[in-house]
């Protein structure tokens, strides 16, 4: 294997690309549908120069991606890098495959200017000994059976059914401020009507009082107050659902809790890379209006430090402190 190369992909190639992602992470997994219809924003022919290839010769054996997602923080804006799609052929695995393509779309990333990358994955060790670690967290809800659903005072119906659109949904999440990131009305209609996703809303005299969307068992984003969002997780449940994923310190958990049958745990939710530190810093000082000292993020301080108090950590409690970046990033996928 001494011929390997990294490097992007081409127009010309993406059909055997997209050949090794669905062997890799749809025949070997015994799932269904096509890896490049999944993430379109990711695989398509204006992103090929971040899709990072491994070459063996004219053999593509491996492959990690990135998509370039804007993340609008306060009054800044930050620039991630959503990584997906890290693989390696199968029959050729423990070759150091993955750590190549890993070391080329980190390279790719300088190139582009960004902040830090995001990654999601069960493999830590492999990605921690290339200087990602896990930061940040989510609170997630398991609903332990379906619960008999109580009188309520809200009509249930879907999106697609219903008088109102993504925007009006948009309006309510922008309205709740769950945390410190801002999104467009594209994203929440991302969100809300990508692929695989089934969207729920409550009203309340002819109002839109909340929603939940679902991805296969999942609830994957759920706005309103503590009682339409029991409402809609009961309602849910009786769809499939058994899991609903909350910010970190969303404080509708709490009643949420007391009213259904579920557990509740914080949860690590991804991976992350600081790619281009001094503009971090930089931006996130500015907003703070205080010096990149007086905020523990300065020059004299550690990755791991700098890391911790940027993005919090797993277990962090409610802040009242401008750090750390409390980013929700599961809306920030790929779709």
């Amino acid at each position: 294997m001494a011929d390997l190369q990294a490097g992007p992909c081409t127009r010309k190639e993406l059909p055997r690309l997209r050949k090794l992602l669905n062997e890799v992470f749809i025949t070997e997994r015994n799932a269904q549908g096509d890896i490049f219809e999944f993430a379109p924003l990711l695989y398509n022919e204006a992103n090929v120069a971040n899709l990072r290839v491994v070459r063996d010769g004219r053999k593509i054996v491996g492959h990690a991606g990135v998509c370039v997602r804007p993340i609008r923080w306060r009054g800044q804006l930050l620039q991630a890098g959503l990584i997906g799609g890290v693989c390696a052929r199968e029959d050729l695995r423990g070759k150091g495959i993955g750590t190549l393509a890993m070391q080329d779309v980190a390279e790719r990333m300088v190139e582009l200017g960004l902040d830090f990358g995001v990654l999601w994955t069960g493999s830590r060790a492999f990605y921690e000994r290339l200087g990602w670690h896990t930061m940040g967290g989510i609170s997630m809800m398991r609903i332990d059976e379906a619960p008999g659903q109580a009188e309520c005072c809200c009509e249930l119906m879907l999106l697609a059914e219903s008088p109102f659109g993504p925007k009006d949904c948009h309006r309510l999440h922008a309205e709740a401020a769950r945390n410190e990131v801002v999104r467009t009305p594209e994203e929440t209609r991302t969100v809300l009507t990508g692929a695989g996703r089934v969207t729920w809303l409550a009203l309340e005299g002819g109002h839109l009082s909340g929603y939940a969307t679902l991805t296969g068992d999942t609830i994957r984003e759920i706005e309103g107050d503590a009682q339409v969002c029991i409402t809609l997780i009961e309602h849910v449940a009786s769809e499939g659902a058994r899991r609903c994923v909350f910010p970190l310190n969303d404080p509708r958990i709490a009643a949420i809790a007391e009213a259904l049958p579920v557990d509740v745990a914080r949860r690590p939710l991804g991976m992350l890379l600081v790619v281009s530190r001094d503009p971090l810093v930089a931006k996130i000082a500015d907003e703070a209006g205080a010096s990149q000292d007086d905020l523990g993020i300065g020059a004299s301080e550690s990755v791991e430090v700098l890391m911790a108090r940027i993005f919090g950590g797993p277990e962090r409690k409610p802040s009242d402190e401008p750090l750390p970046l409390d980013i929700h990033i599961d809306y920030l996928d790929h779709v």
